[in-house]
């Protein structure tokens, strides 16, 4: 066998096709890119139609901590994207649905967008957070004196991207963190949102997500890749199976590892973040951290499948020779 990761080729692509059933499309990098998400990956739906039209059952999973399922819905509709509602599955919503899940009934310190406050409201959780924070006074004076204005019905701080993030916010999550019965939850670790065409990157949710945890002390429980609560829930409710799976992500730290931990087929297309170098690298040396980051396939791109596809057979190409 060639060494990892392998460039796909039709008949790799033919037998993969015949051992899944389930396929798990990341999204930003993957369908989509941009300041907005909105530049479709070219051919990107069509692929989504196509595997559909196979009989697949395909769901969007994205670690993306702004948006609800219901936007998600929206711009998959705009852009040309076939999906049922209920096979997006966004960190936010998997982070609602895991409160909802253990019958939660406090409130949530968010330190985030609105969209991961508006999942967390339509399972019925009260948030407080959302927003410019401003502690004013002296700040030590305010925890020394007990005058900081902590909610004590807040029972958890949830850690999303924010462009509102402060040293207030920080201070005043790290004080509900103080309790030891206080949740910790964040939506995802990815560090880097890439500025296509560009060699500019944003630090995305997991910079805000290591700040708050360091000045914790408390290690935060991750709802979205590479953690397995999206797994688990595609388990309970669709029951995927694993062996059946193909997961195509842009992202080897998140997607690829996601997929490997799981026991999924994995595959990495290279229109986002992670490149086919850094993908090699994974493979030099005997860690097995870096070994499960490693993807069985790698793409140029999505559309790369529709060309396989339609690509002949080499039995084909010889009989036509003759």
């Amino acid at each position: 066998m060639d060494s990892l990761p392998m460039s796909m080729d039709k008949d790799s692509l033919q037998q993969l096709l015949s051992e899944i059933d389930t396929v798990l499309l990341d999204c930003d990098g993957v369908l989509w890119r941009g300041a907005q998400g909105m530049d479709l990956i070219p051919r990107a739906n069509e692929v989504f139609t196509r595997l559909q039209n196979m009989g697949k059952n395909v769901f969007l999973i994205t670690n993306n901590s702004t948006k609800t399922q219901d936007s998600y819905y929206d711009k998959c509709r705009t852009l040309g994207f076939s999906v049922e509602r209920d096979h997006i599955l966004s960190a936010p919503y998997i982070l609602a649905q895991y409160l909802r899940e253990i019958n939660f009934r406090r409130k949530v310190y968010v330190v985030g967008a609105p969209g991961l406050a508006q999942e967390l409201q339509k399972v019925g959780v009260p948030c407080t957070g959302v927003g410019a924070e401003k502690i004013e006074g002296s700040i030590y004076s305010a925890l020394a004196q007990g005058s900081l204005g902590l909610d004590p019905q807040v029972g958890a701080v949830a850690v999303g991207f924010d462009r509102e993030f402060n040293y207030d916010k920080i201070v005043r999550a790290t004080s509900y963190l103080a309790d030891p019965e206080c949740l910790f939850l964040a939506t995802n670790t990815d560090e880097k949102y890439i500025v296509t065409g560009t060699r500019y990157h944003l630090p995305a949710a997991g910079v805000l997500v290591n700040t708050i945890q360091k000045a914790s002390g408390r290690t935060p429980q991750i709802m979205g890749k590479p953690s397995l609560n999206m797994f688990y829930m595609l388990q309970a409710r669709y029951n995927v199976q694993p062996e059946k799976t193909l997961i195509i992500g842009d992202t080897l730290h998140t997607d690829i590892l996601f997929g490997n931990e799981c026991g999924m087929w994995t595959v990495l297309v290279l229109s986002g973040v992670s490149t086919l170098q850094e993908a090699r690298q994974l493979t030099v040396g005997q860690d097995p951290q870096k070994q499960k980051q490693v993807p069985l396939f790698y793409l140029q791109s999505i559309a790369d499948i529709l060309t396989l596809m339609d690509e002949p057979d080499n039995q084909q190409v010889n009989d036509q020779a003759h």
